[in-house]
């Protein structure tokens, strides 16, 4: 066989994997000009075995005839028997030979096969320990085989304890965050002790070569059976990465978001945004605000007007993924116990902080305050529940907000096990409650409604939530309108699309979507989308992660109904979504995120910072935390008050 470029090789890498239909074409050539009589070295029968893998997947070029499939698997399985042979021939004599001649692709595949078919057991102590000093950057191939990491298990323990590249594969495997694509399995040795682990992290963190991603993995590890840090190694890492971060921002490399906000008595408008040179500038009329009458509806400016709550009354300053662009969910490494954080994120959180400071600033001058505020919309809960009452207030003084928020807090969580109590047995028994000084978790707090917020796991919309809304489908660009829209929904719905503007590699997508009958082809060759209600709940499922059931019109609510029934979608009835559970954590408590405000448990355990400075920040943080859970208990009532909520059935 005539000898390939490296690059040309053919690869396959998964099922899903958007190169299948070139990677096939190159296929049906090699196939078509086989000869068995040819010359083949291991990378021309490793590359045949790529693409066995793409028929044992069922994947063929649909143009090929039944014969022609027949034919071409026929080749595959004869170059597989010619391989399986040349396999089972590796031993000490031969393995570095092989392994140096290896196509860079073909890695994995020697290392899988090595291991499907015990070939390991022909490879002693030695010359596997010497192979991994000489090509010491295959040892992630190795650890992804169980087999053969158990027969030299002492001699990977040896290798990876003075390899330096050891902590990154471990924190990789235990700390980062993976992404579908990214779910790659690591063996290590039983003889690797928690210990073993530590002391690499450790030694790692010491190097000044160390990397900041890892360092921050480090930094964020939380304990687990496979990886439990000490907390000086924590704290090791915590200044190895302000010390990198540091030097970065001196090299004037930093991510500049700028927030400013303020209150006009001349301004008309309720709010003016101006977004100019990386300045985003919110201005609210003081004369909007003065013609609010009472309490109740200028707290509810929080809602409609600073957009602490959306349009479906979900939590609209929650970190989502939607919002992430293609560079922050791609760039760098992610720990798995890391609130995601970006930059829209960060201009909501800005910006948040700075409407509450505004509005305080209001009501100050008005001789009130946000705690006055909030007292005022207990009372009007209060008057929704009728025959049962919330006990809750803020208190007003001029004490220091270290004492503030260590009365406060406690309060805070008496109030949401009330609400619960009240959401499951109607009623508010206080006695009861007082019972139990165990903190409530957050995803515990029932709904007054059996059906409130719809999420969906479903393998087909998930597919098609990526074809028609994500920045990566490969379906949004087009030779006529190019990039001009981010996702195939947008492309569809603002544009006049026709067939023809389509590239060849899209056509199969296109024609299933329309045999499906998601998309439709009018007589004038325009493509437009059909079951509009379906994926317009699609596009509800990426912008926010799920749906406020009752905040839809009845034609959505009966369509996600059909889709509950068919086990396509599922609803829970709880107060937060689960989105919403995760700001709240990340808020809160480190039970799930170790990069949060921890506002809970540092002042209940006396860890929290001396600076008053930093206790006025935290006060204000909790008190948007409570603005939002009345809002959220406010829209519970009013959904079981306004609909048969607690009627229907699961």
């Amino acid at each position: 066989m005539n000898k390939r470029e490296e690059i040309d090789r053919i690869v396959f890498y998964s099922k899903e994997d958007m190169a299948r239909n070139p990677n096939l074409i190159n296929a049906e050539k090699l196939l078509t000009d086989f000869c068995f009589e040819q010359n083949f070295t291991f990378n021309d029968l490793l590359e045949f075995y790529n693409i066995k893998l793409y028929f044992d997947n069922d994947l063929f070029l649909p143009k090929w005839a039944k014969s022609e499939k027949e034919s071409y698997i026929q080749t595959t399985e004869k170059t597989w028997k010619t391989l399986k042979l040349k396999l089972l021939k590796i031993n000490d004599e031969n393995i570095d030979k092989i392994l140096s001649e290896l196509n860079y692709n073909y890695r994995n595949n020697i290392w899988e096969l090595i291991n499907k078919l015990s070939i390991y057991k022909n490879i002693s102590d030695l010359t596997f320990s010497e192979i991994l000093k000489k090509y010491s950057y295959q040892v992630n191939y190795v650890l992804q085989q169980k087999n053969i990491v158990q027969k030299f298990n002492k001699v990977i323990r040896d290798f990876l304890l003075t390899y330096k590249k050891s902590a990154e594969i471990l924190l990789s495997q235990f700390e980062e965050k993976k992404t579908d694509n990214k779910l790659t399995k690591y063996y290590f040795p039983k003889s690797l002790s928690l210990e073993d682990k530590e002391y690499i992290i450790s030694t790692y963190l010491d190097r000044e070569d160390s990397n900041l991603n890892y360092v921050r993995l480090a930094e964020k590890s939380k304990s687990s059976n496979e990886l439990k840090l000490s907390v000086k190694t924590r704290y090791k890492a915590k200044k190895k990465a302000e010390e990198q971060n540091n030097e970065i921002l001196e090299k004037g490399h930093n991510w500049n978001i700028r927030v400013q906000g303020g209150l006009s008595k001349v301004q008309d408008e309720p709010v003016i945004f101006k977004n100019e040179n990386g300045l985003i500038e919110a201005t609210y009329s003081e004369k909007y605000l003065d013609g609010i009458e009472n309490q109740v509806d200028l707290f509810k400016i929080f809602s409609f007007l600073f957009n602490y709550t959306d349009e479906t009354s979900l939590i609209y300053l929650v970190s989502k993924a939607s919002e992430l662009d293609v560079m922050e969910r791609v760039m760098g490494l992610k720990s798995k116990n890391e609130y995601e954080i970006g930059a829209v994120f960060t201009k909501k959180e800005m910006l948040s902080i700075l409407q509450l400071h505004l509005i305080d600033n209001y009501l100050r001058r008005k001789n009130s305050g946000i705690e006055q505020l909030i007292n005022s919309f207990i009372l009007h809960i209060n008057e929704l529940i009728e025959s049962n009452s919330l006990i809750f207030q803020v208190r007003v003084s001029n004490s220091p907000e270290l004492d503030k928020i260590r009365t406060l807090l406690p309060d805070f969580d008496f109030l949401l096990k009330q609400y619960k109590s009240l959401a499951e047995d109607g009623t508010i028994n206080i006695e009861l409650l007082q019972l139990s000084s165990k903190p409530i978790g957050f995803s515990q707090i029932t709904s007054h409604n059996k059906r409130k917020y719809i999420y969906s796991n479903d393998n087909l919309i998930l597919r098609l939530k990526h074809i028609f809304f994500s920045d990566q489908s490969h379906m949004f660009y087009t030779k006529t309108f190019k990039t001009k829209h981010k996702n195939l929904f947008d492309l569809l719905t603002k544009e006049t699309v026709k067939l023809d503007d389509f590239a060849n590699y899209q056509i199969d997508t296109i024609q299933s979507l329309v045999k499906d009958g998601y998309l439709k082809i009018n007589t004038e060759n325009i493509v437009e989308i059909d079951k509009i209600t379906f994926i317009y709940i699609i596009r509800e499922l990426h912008r926010n992660e799920l749906l406020n059931y009752w905040h839809y019109p009845k034609f959505v609510r009966d369509e996600i109904d059909l889709l509950i029934k068919d086990k396509k979608m599922f609803n829970e009835n709880t107060l937060l979504s689960q989105e919403e559970v995760k700001y709240y954590n990340f808020y809160l408590n480190q039970k799930t995120f170790t990069n949060g405000y921890d506002l809970r448990n540092k002042y209940s355990h006396g860890t929290n910072t001396q600076s008053e400075q930093k206790h006025k920040n935290d006060y204000y943080l909790i008190l948007k935390i409570i603005i939002i859970t009345l809002l959220k208990i406010e829209d519970d009532i009013m959904i079981n008050k306004k609909t048969s909520a607690n009627t229907v059935h699961n």
